[in-house]
């Protein structure tokens, strides 16, 4: 690629790039900008920087609100409440400006997150609110598997065209998925790869591997993170064994045969129109 045609791509998905690191880019632009970015240096440069920066201010402490602020709220709330006194019985209710009540509502936020923290009780308040926050984090986790399976299973179905046929081009797919990504040997069952890209699942990204085994059997691959999407959450739809001591949850999606497993926090899922037998082989073989 010229060094002209380079700048001039790149000015297309420049204004993309923070809306991506903060997930807020719809799927299908995501997967252009991805395209991108396994071929462009400077780009992906960019996208690590963003989230390098996003991770500090995450793990930046909050300050406590200050005085000023709450005593500008209470006489906010105070003047709405007036005037809404001064209306009379017949007047039509009217609606608090947008832009206004956003900002009243998220410098009330403040000062309900402060108050909470000064409270005596708040050790007991946070707990609870701890696990109404696990409760919804094992829902969200067990919603994600079943998304994920069944997109694999839609996308074996009817595949895409791959980002790459080169599997050296791979480990480019790591920070996007998470995970190392890395091409599955198979050991002593045949396989050739086809070709690979980065897919976008809601708010979660995976990488699809396309093979093709024992001379005319398609196979696709999800590589992704086992710690945000457990494998193990796939049951009842995957039905679980053990094989040489692994768990491995197998079982049969819209006509196709689908096998999981996990290994080091990276979750392997499979899809093919072999048997389960074979399925369970091949997953098995990819996480060696």
């Amino acid at each position: 690629m010229s060094a002209a045609k380079s700048i001039e791509s790149c000015s297309r998905f420049d204004h993309a790039l923070s809306a991506y690191v903060d997930c807020e880019l719809d799927p299908d632009h995501a997967v252009d900008l991805e395209s991108h970015l396994v071929q462009c240096p400077p780009c992906f440069e960019q996208v690590r920087l963003l989230r390098s920066l996003r991770t500090s201010l995450k793990r930046a402490r909050p300050s406590g609100c200050p005085d000023a602020l709450r005593a500008r709220v209470a006489a906010a709330v105070a003047h709405e409440q007036a005037r809404d006194a001064a209306q009379s019985a017949e007047a039509r209710p009217r609606l608090m400006h947008r832009g206004y009540a956003i900002a009243l509502a998220a410098a009330a936020g403040v000062v309900f997150v402060v108050g909470v923290a000064r409270r005596p009780d708040a050790p007991a308040e946070a707990a609870k609110a701890d696990a109404a926050r696990a409760a919804v984090d094992r829902a969200a986790s067990t919603e994600s598997v079943e998304v994920l399976l069944d997109d694999l299973v839609t996308q074996h179905a009817q595949p895409l065209p791959p980002e790459t046929t080169n599997p050296e081009d791979l480990p480019r797919f790591d920070p996007f998925v998470g995970v190392p990504v890395r091409r599955p040997q198979f050991q002593s069952i045949p396989a050739n790869f086809m070709g690979a890209r980065v897919h976008t699942m809601r708010d979660r990204r995976a990488a699809l591997l396309q093979f093709v085994v024992r001379g005319n059997h398609r196979v696709t691959v999800y590589m992704f993170n086992s710690r945000a999407v457990p494998v193990q959450k796939a049951q009842p739809i995957l039905q679980p064994r053990v094989v040489r001591e692994r768990p491995v949850y197998v079982g049969n999606i819209n006509g196709y045969s689908v096998a999981a497993a996990e290994r080091s926090g990276v979750g392997y899922a499979l899809a093919s129109d072999l048997g389960d037998d074979v399925s369970t082989q091949l997953v098995l073989a990819a996480m060696q």
